[in-house]
């Protein structure tokens, strides 16, 4: 019961965070029309590593013996937003970084429908998935900490939506007490994921309010 019910309200709440992304694309075209200026002070690194945070849940939520639909779906909407995100940065700078951002995003986003033909997954899979779990965490992690590192360089948020920050806080407070719904053994991955995401986004959004007040 628990499971369902958490289940339902987590995408709920996930739509704010496809809410976030969409108000993220639209700063990025309001910021073209004003300045040209796209993406300032966006940390490729940062949106990298946050598609790669969505699709490990999404990978996750596939690797379930049971299909996970309140995980999958919902991730792959936001894979698909920060898709759009990946490819405007892309457009405006036109460097190798931000084409092999997009074009590897792309790619995954593909092999993910690929891997929906083929699960459920053997156990074998499955540890891997938890690791790889882990790995992107970290990956997170210091792509969260290099935003940060570059908006206190250039001292502006630029184009950085602060609403899709606070949206995707909100989504990973959601799916923590999701997670707490399952047995440990199965979803230690999403706790330690998502905790950390809470964590590093929370500084950043602090560093974001901190840099406005300031202004």
């Amino acid at each position: 019961m628990w499971y369902h019910l958490l289940g339902w309200l987590s995408s709920a709440v996930f739509i704010f965070t496809w809410y976030g992304l969409s108000h993220q694309i639209l700063q990025m075209v309001k910021a073209k029309k004003h300045s040209g200026a796209i993406s300032q002070s966006l940390s490729i690194n940062q949106f990298s590593s946050s598609f790669f945070a969505f699709y490990a849940n999404f990978i996750f939520g596939l690797a379930a013996s049971n299909f996970n639909h309140y995980l999958v779906w919902t991730r792959l909407g936001a894979l698909l937003l920060l898709l759009v995100i990946l490819a405007y940065i892309w457009r405006d700078r036109r460097s190798a970084t931000s084409l092999m951002a997009c074009s590897g995003a792309a790619m995954a986003i593909f092999l993910g429908f690929v891997a929906m033909g083929f699960r459920p997954f053997p156990t074998l899979a499955t540890y891997g998935t938890n690791t790889f779990v882990v790995i992107v965490a970290l990956i997170l992690v210091q792509g969260t900490v290099h935003q940060i590192m570059l908006i206190k360089k250039e001292q502006s948020v630029g184009s950085l939506s602060e609403s899709m920050i606070v949206s995707i806080i909100v989504k990973d407070l959601s799916t923590l007490a999701f997670a707490l719904t399952m047995p440990l053994a199965a979803a230690w991955p999403l706790l330690f994921m998502n905790g950390a995401s809470i964590l590093s986004r929370g500084f950043l959004w602090l560093t974001m309010r901190s840099m406005a007040k300031s202004a």
